[in-house]
């Protein structure tokens, strides 16, 4: 019994893992996240030991994440070998949760399995947001992100944050897989016990709900109107030249060439992506005049990602700056507050350790939002900036956004790791942001994705090539607007953070107490 079930569960783990992946952009699968886990599930209603249920589950999900992470591979094989493992032992944690929901409340009452379905999707969710926050936080790839280009379903993160999406696309792969045991166990054919179970009408309700959100979210005002037109610069300056000293002038002359190409094109300011010149903006004084001399010739700001070196004290940011005609480099800039862990800086347990990434010096996080005033024309708009990796953190956006921020600008460089997806799962958490905080969102790669989305997630302007391909040197221009419904309004999500974690903390010690309750009536 124990070999075929382990049998079985290899089986089902890959067919998981198949799904889960081609969920996750770039794979345009959206839908397969609503069935993704349906295998695994059914499989644990055979009851499966716990032993065979941990190392199945975590197969599936090592080889879920190193597909999906397979793009970071470019910089670290072994790396990426272990925060798979890493995040596959997450999943595991998610999978033994499942098997005692479904070992004690399959047989349940309708409403007593609903509750112990939303209790796995709790964990689900609870363990998301560990991702963000345990160690040094790698919140990457949440099951929302599947829905990056399904606006309809995104809406519920204006309320919930991306996490309710998650929760949504969790608890539909346990109702379905509920409907499939009862058809597969009951020779009952009725409306309510066959296909039609009410555990599939409990799932197909969940999405009504986005519907009614969907069409409620829609904004009044007929058309968005515009902030500022942003000539967008693509160096793609190849990862191994990036930080070559030998380099330095070729790169800083490539990116001078491509800005004064795209100059040409009627704009309100310039924006170059993360740390952008050869040379920090701060404390190298000639970096610094080249850059203020630069804008007084095109005659507009530019808004870019760069560096910052403060000589006294020897410390380093990675951040957005903005260098303006006849005023030169302003005064305020936003320093990055989360950095990338052997990366930017080597973690204190690990000194002895390298960093991957070869780009100068450990940095320093910077601790506030940094809101930049951007002038456009007669008015000011405020900037929240968010560096690399930083739209990953929902915590980050949200603050940018409650410190002021009209608009979100992301500074990357997503070259290091090649041509594949990596640049288009990054860009689908400014998705997610954006409609979180119903804010429209610039961002600017050094190789792609490049382009603007808008407050209720739908990708308005996409910088491509003649061959419709993102990865290209070049650049564009981008006119980001804003409805003005949320001019001078927040999301309840950005008033009221992340609620329903605690929500799903509650009905996850909940359901842990009734499968206690109900393993001692068992007795």
């Amino acid at each position: 019994m124990s070999r075929h079930s382990t049998a079985w569960g290899i089986f089902a783990g890959a067919l998981t893992a198949l799904l889960w992946v081609v969920s996750i952009p770039p794979f345009e699968f959206a839908e397969a996240a609503y069935i993704a886990f349906v295998p695994l599930l059914l499989w644990l209603s055979i009851k499966p030991a716990r032993w065979v249920v941990a190392w199945v589950s975590f197969g599936t999900g090592f080889f879920a994440w190193c597909a999906i992470l397979i793009w970071l591979r470019h910089v670290t094989i072994f790396g990426t070998l272990v925060l798979s493992a890493v995040l596959a032992a997450y999943f595991v944690l998610w999978m033994l949760v499942a098997r005692l929901v479904v070992a004690r409340f399959q047989n349940a009452g309708f409403f007593v399995r609903l509750f112990g379905f939303a209790g796995v999707a709790s964990a689900w969710v609870i363990l998301e947001w560990m991702r963000g926050w345990v160690l040094w936080g790698f919140p990457w790839a949440p099951l929302a992100l599947s829905q990056w280009e399904r606006p309809a379903v995104l809406q519920i993160a204006a309320w919930t944050g991306a996490y309710g999406v998650s929760f949504l696309l969790v608890f539909f792969n346990m109702c379905v897989a509920q409907t499939l045991w009862f058809r597969a166990t009951t020779r009952e054919r009725r409306l309510l016990t066959g296909w039609f179970s009410p555990d599939l009408y409990a799932a197909i309700s969940a999405l009504a709900i986005c519907m009614v959100v969907f069409f409620k979210s829609l904004p009044q005002s007929t058309s968005s109107e515009p902030l500022f037109t942003a000539g967008v610069v693509q160096p793609y300056i190849p990862a191994a030249y990036k930080w070559d000293s030998a380099r330095e002038q070729k790169n800083m002359d490539t990116l001078l060439q491509q800005t004064r190409l795209v100059s040409y094109l009627d704009s309100d300011l310039i924006v170059w992506p993360e740390a952008a010149t050869p040379w920090p903006i701060v404390g190298y004084p000639k970096m610094r005049q080249q850059g203020e001399s630069l804008v007084d010739e095109l005659a507009r700001p530019i808004l870019m990602g760069n560096l910052a070196w403060l000589r006294e004290s020897d410390i380093w940011h990675n951040g957005a700056f903005l260098v303006q005609p006849q005023l030169g480099l302003a005064e305020q800039y936003y320093a990055k507050r989360k950095l990338v862990p052997f990366g930017e800086y080597v973690p204190k347990p690990f000194g002895f350790i390298n960093k991957v990434v070869p780009v100068g010096n450990a940095f320093t996080p910077g601790i506030s939002a940094g809101i930049i005033s951007l002038p456009v024309e007669e008015r000011k708009i405020r900037v929240g900036s968010l560096v690399c990796y930083e739209d990953c953190f929902p915590a980050l956006a949200r603050e940018s956004v409650q410190a002021g921020a009209q608009v979100l600008f992301v500074a990357t460089n997503n070259a290091w790791y090649g041509e594949e997806g990596g640049a288009y799962q990054h860009a689908a958490h400014a998705v997610l942001r954006a409609v979180e905080n119903r804010r429209p969102v610039i961002r600017c790669g050094n190789g792609g994705w490049s382009g603007w989305i808008d407050e209720y997630g739908n990708i308005r302007e996409t910088l491509t090539d003649a061959d419709g391909s993102i990865y290209f040197r070049g650049g564009g221009t981008l006119t980001v607007s804003q409805y003005p419904d949320w001019e001078r309004r927040k999301s309840y999500y950005t008033v009221k953070g992340d609620w329903l974690i605690a929500l799903c903390s509650a009905l996850f010690v909940s359901t842990i107490w009734i499968l206690w309750k109900r393993a001692r009536l068992s007795r």
